[in-house]
Formats: C-alpha cells, structure tokens, sequence
C-alpha cells in the first residue's frame, strides 16, 4: 500500500487523511530551527511521511515560522 501524499498539509489534515487510508500514527516529530528557544509561530505542516520504527507512521512537521529568541 502506498503512502498517502500529504507533504505540505496542515496537520490535522493531514492526519484526517493518514487515518482515513487505514493507517496509524506511530510518531509525530516536530522539526525546529537551531535557536532552542525559538517559539513556533503559525500553522504546522507536514514535511515528511515515513514508517515509524515501533509501528504506524512517523509524521515529520515544522511550522511556518518561528519568533525571535527568548
């Protein structure tokens, strides 16, 4: 079975249709730029899709922005 094709989604679209395809979500991973403490801004999108190493799909996000240092 392939992978839905959600690169570029907003999340919880994007989990509307993983979990619409019979699939489950093993993981979420939120991608962050190196400021540590950089607060995400915005809308989160999917970025990758990939089997997770426990089960169901490793769901890779970053969000649109992020604001300046704290």
């Amino acid at each position: 079975m392939e992978l839905p094709d959600v690169i570029g989604f907003v999340l919880d679209e994007a989990l509307d249709v993983i979990t619409g395809c019979g699939y489950e979500v093993g993981e979420i991973v939120v991608l962050k730029p190196p400021e540590k403490s950089a607060e995400p801004v915005g809308i989160a999108r999917v970025v990758r899709l990939s089997p997770a190493e426990r089960g169901g799909l490793q769901v890779i996000i970053t969000y649109q922005d992020y604001g300046k240092e704290v």
